[in-house]
């Protein structure tokens, strides 16, 4: 019988799983109380993936035979593979009561902790198996993950080059330096360390889902796309990667597919907080507003500490949020380990609380320190705002976009009234335009679409040339504009079929009104206009995900100030007509501007345009929850709260709120 344990147990250390779990059931048949093959046969059951099977086998062993450390020790990963956390820290524990000087024990007890968020007594863990073992490269890997977690990602770094050094195959390590880099937003080196991981291991779900949110960031959204359906055809139960997947493509507007690879996730792992966080995330945009706080309260419930659940709910409920979530949000922003990005959501979020309280000065404190991490963060990026290159930038549009350049494209574009183009800075007023034509029954609100920007881009390659884009537009022929006429057609033909009018809502599309003029000369301009302190307040309060100008106050003056020199140069030489519509008549008298929006378009009035605050349809944008109400008033002059903190910006900008 011992000649028949040694044969199977070489099957199983060569990985031969079945042959060798096909002896250990011969000599269980022969003898139900042999211990090693019970314990070994539940080891099997565990690799080829049935834990309860493995618990079964073990359990029965450490009945017979109590006292041996290594079945405890795999009895809990076994628990582990069922999720049953407690239940691994006290098999380990037992493990190391009856085997002090166990590093394999003491380092999955570690692990245990560290899935139960007690991070520093995981850290004492892997620290007591490196003392066993001073080269164990696990342990070494897992004490950077606990260290990672606690935020002291330089001390992390540390232990995963120690890790890489005792052993340089190890793939997850190369997976682990890569969040490490992604957390400091460094993502151009956190992809580098995840590619070196997969050339050891390409078939590692994880690492590809990593990948792929990196790219995500990037919003290289395609490949990310590729990442994430590829760890998925390797684990087709990752639900990590249907909720990583389904972020691209609520990022995309997709916002059914979306909803859809959320609740995925969520069938297969109910307590995966991030999937119930995004959830919520896109049913706040589809106006379910008491759906979307379900779902940010039980991300709470599961990770009391998720900055962002708490930040959307401060968003969402303003002054209406309880006492208990305001005091969270102080805690959680004040702990040394929390992410710049958390910190800063929180900052803004806690302002907007404290702002809706009447509570300005402790408002503008927040803001101050939100706005200072977050630029801190687009440094780290490399997206840091250049004024003098956005001023050269906007110089060569007014020098390339004269009458006599409009005089030479009359007739380029095509004859089409499809489009519309709400324009203006960010805070104007875009949204509640759109908001209110996008009621219309014939009206399409696509949001903000990027196909100006994108279309002015591609200038150089539609022309088959390598000039800078500007002067590609200065080049413009008949025919390339014809053809980027109709790809930008085409595309919003994908957005929607029927409509009569398109809507887009790109507030920085005011920067290509000349090529936009140029391809629809029947298109609909619209520009929305607003008090400048107004709109300087509420882009410093909030948490823009890719606008990079509104951190700073000379930033935000510099903008401002090339925005007014722009406008005025489209009002002198701009061949179309473009009605201007300012936020505070639209409050003031929401349906005389309602009906002259309707009938710029070329449409009839309809009732329902004055119901704009009702619809369903997707909102993506900073002003969600202002345009799911009614009409108000208190926007208006709302920089007067925040006279004294931003009194340099206000000053700055000393311009008489009538001129735009």
């Amino acid at each position: 019988m011992r000649d028949d344990l040694s044969t199977a147990l070489s099957y199983h250390q060569q990985g031969f799983l079945e042959q060798a779990a096909r002896i250990y059931q011969v000599l269980l048949d022969r003898n139900p109380k042999y211990v090693d093959a019970l314990h070994l046969l539940g080891v099997v059951a565990l690799q080829r993936g049935n834990p309860a099977r493995a618990v079964e086998l073990i359990s029965r062993a450490i009945a017979l035979k109590p006292a041996v450390a290594s079945y405890h020790s795999n009895l809990g990963e076994a628990y582990r593979a069922l999720g049953q956390l407690q239940r691994v820290v006290d098999c380990c524990r037992m493990a190391l009561l009856l085997e002090p000087n166990f590093p394999e024990a003491a380092n999955n007890l570690g692990a245990a902790l560290l899935a139960l968020g007690q991070k520093e007594a995981a850290v004492e863990q892997f620290r007591a198996a490196l003392r066993l073992q001073p080269g164990y490269a696990e342990a070494q890997n897992n004490l950077g993950n606990a260290l990672r977690e606690l935020g002291q990602l330089a001390e992390a770094k540390a232990c995963y080059a120690e890790a890489l050094r005792l052993n340089p195959g190890l793939a997850m390590i190369y997976n682990n330096l890569g969040q490490v880099f992604q957390e400091e937003s460094k993502l151009a080196e956190a992809l580098t360390w995840y590619q070196h991981g997969l050339q050891r291991d390409p078939n590692s779900a994880r690492i590809h889902c990593n990948m792929a949110s990196a790219l995500g960031e990037l919003e290289r959204h395609e490949e990310a796309i590729a990442h994430y359906e590829l760890a998925l055809r390797l684990d087709p139960n990752y639900a990590q990667a249907y909720c990583g997947l389904g972020w691209v493509r609520h990022e995309l507007g997709r916002f059914q597919e979306a909803l859809a690879l959320y609740q995925q996730a969520l069938r297969l792992k109910p307590d995966l907080a991030a999937a119930h966080d995004c959830l919520g995330t896109v049913l706040k945009e589809l106006n379910d507003f008491e759906a979307a706080q379900r779902q940010l309260r039980e991300t709470l419930r599961l990770d009391p500490s998720h900055a962002g659940a708490l930040a959307q709910l401060a968003a969402l409920l303003r002054g209406k949020l309880p006492e208990a979530d305001l005091a969270a949000m102080r805690q959680l922003v004040a702990d040394p380990a929390l992410s710049v990005s958390k910190r800063s959501a929180l900052h803004f979020g806690l302002a907007l609380v404290l702002d809706a309280q009447g509570a300005y000065d402790e408002a503008a404190e927040h803001l101050r320190q939100a706005n200072s991490l977050r630029l801190a963060e687009w440094r780290t990026q490399g997206k840091d705002y250049d004024p003098a290159a956005h001023a050269r930038f906007v110089e060569g549009l007014m020098a390339t976009c004269t009458p006599d350049f409009f005089e030479r494209v009359r007739g380029f574009g095509l004859e089409t009234e499809r489009p519309i183009f709400i324009v203006g800075l960010p805070r104007s007023g875009t949204t509640l335009t759109e908001q209110i034509l996008a009621s219309h029954s014939q009206v399409f609100g696509a949001g903000e679409l990027r196909l100006a920007g994108e279309t002015f881009k591609s200038l150089p390659a539609a022309m088959n040339s390598e000039a800078p884009a500007l002067e590609c537009l200065g080049r413009l022929d008949r025919e390339t504009a014809r053809r980027l006429a109709d790809r930008h057609l085409e595309r919003l033909r994908e957005l929607d079929e029927q409509a009569l009018r398109v809507a887009d809502k790109m507030p920085d599309s005011y920067l290509y009104l000349g090529l936009l003029a140029t391809l629809f000369p029947r298109g609909k301009f619209i520009h929305c206009r607003r008090d400048l302190h107004d709109i300087a307040v509420s882009c410093w309060m909030t948490n823009f995900r890719r606008i990079h100008w509104t951190c700073d106050s000379e930033h935000i003056a510099s903008r401002f100030r090339e925005y007014r020199r722009l406008m005025e140069h489209w009002r002198q030489v701009l061949p179309v007509r473009v009605l201007e519509v300012d936020y505070e008549e639209t409050v003031e008298d929401l349906e005389g501007v309602a009906r002259r929006l309707v009938a710029w378009c070329g449409l009839e009035w309809e009732p329902a345009c004055m119901a704009f605050h009702e619809g369903n349809r997707p909102v993506r944008t900073a002003s969600v929850t202002q345009v799911r109400q009614p009409i108000y008033k208190h926007a208006v002059a709302r920089w007067k709260h925040y006279e004294q903190a931003l009194a340099p910006l206000l000053t700055q900008l000393g311009c008489d709120p009538k001129k735009r």
